[in-house]
Formats: structure tokens, sequence, C-alpha cells
């Protein structure tokens, strides 16, 4: 921890009695009041941490204590406990799972967590059987003497939205936890030296910036860890204010046991120490990993709000650690393609590879070699016709999962939408509006969209690309309409078979024949656009043939 290797272990206690030997001890504690505490019998200062290694991604799903549906319900019942007057702020946590190699550790994580998102309180902690590998942001109590400091952290968002202040919920959440803090802090220092150093500073981290105070206090005299431990644990930032009763509330709402997430996390040696609190961390025990995440709830807390600031606060790390999300998308952001399986064979590889690596160069994401992209397809089960999914972000992941082919053809409804035509230039993730258009495509009847742009142009639909018959002649919008560049839809073009032109939103009126294209789904023909029927005759099949020809020509695998 900041440069702290202790090696040597001496002892391991759950009683806090042995902190008054002025030996070295690594702590760590449980939310629910359990202490850990590891003395060890070297301990080096100015220390890089130790090569370790390298960490290979996670592949498998985390899956979450409470789904989103569940824990937003959860905040409305915070809300409600609030609007009846018997809490003022609740922090609500949920923790992620995933299955992990028994004998496999942490510590090149953790290498990696300090190269990727340092953390002014990272640390890392191996006993026999468990380990720890944090990023937290948080102090949770220094020591130096009789000084004891806290730094509690309410209010987080994107560094994107730097530049304009903190919402009020953010200040009065802070706000909140302050006065929490100075009362704890109260009950173990003298009377008349608990202060607020500083109220409402912001703190940038690695894509975050953070609402911060510091409280302050002289201890009292001959006071002992274990008393400090019974006044101010669990951290009032991760629990609540009145603390008694968020505590019994979280007790009551949460199905999981937070463990280690929201302890206590550091070294204590005589009356110095550093502890964090202890968020942002990864603990494995077994063979099964968890993660934390949680949101800070008050009275004007927005639930969908506060579920994806639990979002925000995981997705750069789990984007670090690997793995997938319950919906099978990673965490985080990267570029990714999606490829057809045939025969067990990966359709226009190449072509996609191509793709990937032309957006990588300008966005800075890093793509393996094509050799190594290809070893790992290898390693995944194969099917005869699929939907080959490569993500290249922090890591890089692959998945495999059958495909059917649709025997119908397509209905679309139309979208006005405003599009930055920068960003459709790469496939890029997260997927996630995408996929909400789509989704409220088909709860309105519909199989897909075709996006309107804010010029009143044809762009695209929210996961296919099109070509349309006007007046006798096959277009496909062009890439300044707001287009993404599909592999379907170059081939497409490069052979002939389309050409590409500005379309308004009044000549889609006239078309009469249309196929929504794909990588996946190749070209599937389009039987209504809104409530106009399209023709499906001998143009479409012949056009369609001519296509699967020149692919097959084309797709080597």
């Amino acid at each position: 921890m900041n440069g702290i290797l202790a090696t040597d272990l001496i002892e391991i206690s759950s009683n806090p009695s042995v902190l008054e030997d002025g030996g070295f001890w690594a702590v760590t504690t449980t939310f629910e009041g359990q202490y850990t505490f590891a003395k060890f019998a070297k301990v080096s200062r100015g220390i890089a941490f130790p090569d370790v290694g390298e960490w290979m991604g996670l592949t498998e799903v985390w899956e979450s204590s409470l789904s989103q549906v569940e824990y937003e319900k959860y905040v409305e019942g915070i809300r409600n406990e609030i609007e009846f007057g018997n809490v003022y702020q609740v922090n609500a946590c949920r923790i992620l799972r995933t299955e992990i190699e028994g004998k496999r550790s942490l510590a090149p994580l953790f290498a990696k967590l300090l190269a990727k998102n340092p953390a002014p309180n990272a640390s890392f902690l191996r006993l026999p059987d468990f380990e720890i590998a944090s990023a937290s942001p948080e102090l949770f109590v220094s020591r130096h003497g009789s000084q004891i400091k806290t730094s509690p952290i309410k209010g987080t968002r994107k560094l994107s939205q730097t530049g304009s202040s903190f919402s009020a919920k953010d200040k009065a959440e802070n706000i909140m936890i302050v006065d929490l803090m100075r009362n704890d802090f109260g009950r173990v220092c003298k009377p008349g030296t608990v202060k607020v150093k500083e109220l409402l500073r912001t703190e940038l981290h690695p894509g975050l910036e953070h609402l911060v105070s510091d409280v302050i206090g002289e201890v009292q005299d001959k006071i002992t860890w274990s008393e400090i431990f019974e006044k101010v644990l669990p951290p009032g930032s991760v629990s609540g204010t009145p603390k008694y009763t968020a505590l019994s509330l979280i007790s009551e709402q949460e199905p999981t046991a937070r463990g280690p997430y929201c302890g206590a996390l550091g070294w204590i040696e005589r009356d110095e120490s550093v502890l964090s609190v202890a968020i942002r961390i990864f603990w494995k025990s077994g063979s099964v990993l968890k993660f934390g995440t949680g949101a800070g709830i008050t009275w004007s807390s927005e639930a969908d709000c506060e579920w994806e600031e639990t979002e925000l606060k995981a997705g750069k790390l789990l984007s670090i650690a690997g793995g997938l999300r319950s919906d099978r998308w990673p965490f985080g952001s990267g570029l990714f393609e999606t490829i057809r399986i045939e025969n067990g064979t990966p359709q226009l590889l190449s072509e996609h590879l191509a793709r990937a690596r032309k957006s990588a160069a300008i966005l800075g994401y890093s793509i393996p070699s094509d050799r190594e992209i290809i070893e790992k397809i290898g390693s995944v089960d194969r099917v005869e016709l699929g939907r080959l999914r490569l993500t290249f972000g922090e890591t890089f992941q692959v998945s495999i999962d059958p495909y059917v082919d649709s025997k119908n053809s397509a209905r679309l409804g139309i979208r006005n939408c405003e599009i930055d035509v920068t960003t459709k230039a790469h496939k890029a993730f997260p997927y996630t509006e995408n996929l909400k258009m789509l989704t409220q495509a088909r709860v309105d009847g519909f199989d897909e969209v075709i996006i309107v742009n804010q010029e009143n142009k044809v762009s695209e639909g929210a996961v296919s690309n099109y070509v349309f018959r006007i007046d006798g002649l096959w277009v496909t919008p062009n890439l300044d309409s707001g287009v993404l560049p599909g592999i379907i839809r170059g081939f497409v073009i490069s052979s002939g078979l389309a050409i590409e032109s500005e379309i308004s939103a009044t000549e889609l009126d006239k078309a009469t024949h249309a196929f929504a294209l794909s990588a996946l789904r190749i070209a599937q023909p389009i039987s209504q656009i809104a409530d106009r029927k399209l023709q499906e005759d001998e143009i479409s099949k012949q056009w369609a043939l001519k296509l699967r020809e020149i692919l097959q020509a084309n797709s080597v695998g």
C-alpha cells in the first residue's frame, strides 16, 4: 500500500487488542463487524509492487446480487423511509460475483489496477485462502500520533461532466456524511478538537471526479485501537445516517453480506495508521471472486440514476479485470466485431479485423495480433451456425453463441434522432442506446427502426445498415448521414449492387424494395416501413442471390 511492502507473515488474529503490541499489522474488517489482523515480520518502505506477471482477463459472466429492477425497488424503499423521517441517507450496495480458478492470484490484477487505474489508497493483501486487490480512492482513518483524519467521498461523476458544479443532491449528501463522521470522531477525540478542515473539495481519479471533505481531530489520551474501532466502524460514507437505522435497513434489504467490501483496509503500527474505506475492491476466497458497488440514496435520488451510478463506479475496474455483464457485453468501453459463423468458420474475418484495427488506430485501443485472435477463437467451443463477438477494450474477449437465421422479412418503424457522425464511424460499445432503441421498436410492433437524422436524412438502424430500391436504383445512405461502415454494406457498394447517396426522408416514401444489412443476418428483406408495405418479388430474390454469390467468393474464413 503506497510503497509499503510487508512480508513474512507471523500471526493472524481477530482480537483488536493485539494491535497494542507495536508491531506492523495489516487490517481488514468486514462491513458486518468481523476483524482480521495479520502481523508481518519484514516491512520495507518506498518499494514498488513486485513484478508478478501479466493478468489474463476473466471470461465468465459477473452475476449481481440485485438486478436493476430489484435495486431500483430498494432505492424507492429507502426514499419511503426518508419520507417517514426514519433515516436521512443510506448507502445501497450490490455484490457481483464470478468464478475464478482457485489457485489463481489477484496480484497480477492489482499490478494492472496500479497501471490502469491508480488510486490514492490502492492496496493488496494476501493471506492463506484469501486475497484483496483494492483500488480504493477513499481515506477512512489516517493517524499520526494523536492526530486523526478522515476524508469521506460523496458525489461521483464522469470526467466528461467536469467544469460545472456538483449537484445539490451530491453536496447535501456529502455534508450529511461529514456530520456523521464529526459525530463518530467526537466519540474518540478530545472535546473541541474535531474540525472540518476542508469541505466539498473535488478530486480527480481515472475516469471519475469525486466530491470530498476532510474531518480532523485529536484522539483521547490512552485510547485503544479496540475502542476506536468500536466507535467509528463501519465507515459512515458507506452506511448512512443515522448510522444505526441505516445499518438496520441495509441488513434487512441487501440479500448478500458485504463482507470486506465497505469495511476498513490498510495497516496499523503503534499510533500510526492508514486505513482506507474498502470500496472498489476485488476479493477472492476459494474459486469465487467478488466485487461490490453502491450509491448513496437521499430523498432527491432517482432510482434509475442511482443504478447507473453503481454501473459507472464498477465499469472501469470490471473492464480491467475482464468478464461479462449479465447481457454478455463487456464492461467499460471499446470496439467490437460481430461475425457470422457458418460450418464452424468465421466469415469475412479479415475484413472485420481490418475495420477494428482502423478504428483502434484512431481511438487508441489495442488490438492483439491476428495469430493471438485466431488462437483465442479456436479455444472456444465451435458451432455450425452462430454469432462470434470479438471485443477490444481493457481486455480482449471472445464469445460464441448459436444463431438461427430468421425466415421472416422485417417491419421497420421510423425514429428521428440527433446523430453525432464522428461516433458512428466506429463499431464501439457500450451499445446500450442501440439495444434500447431496438427493444422499443419491438414494443412498438416493429423488428427494427430507420433512423432519420437532424438534417432529415435517412441514416441506419439500431443494428443494421440499409439498402433501398428507389426509382429503379439500389441505394444505401452515405457515411455523412451518420452510418457505420458495415462489412456487408461495403461489399454491396464495391460489387456494384448499390450506390451510396444521400437519401431524404421524403425520398424514402418512394422505396419499393429494401434490405436490412448486417454481418450476422447478411441481407434480411423488408416488408414494411411504418404503415407502408414494400414489394418482395423476383427483383428482391435476384438481388439477394447475387449478394450471396459475391460473399461466398470472399468468405474464406
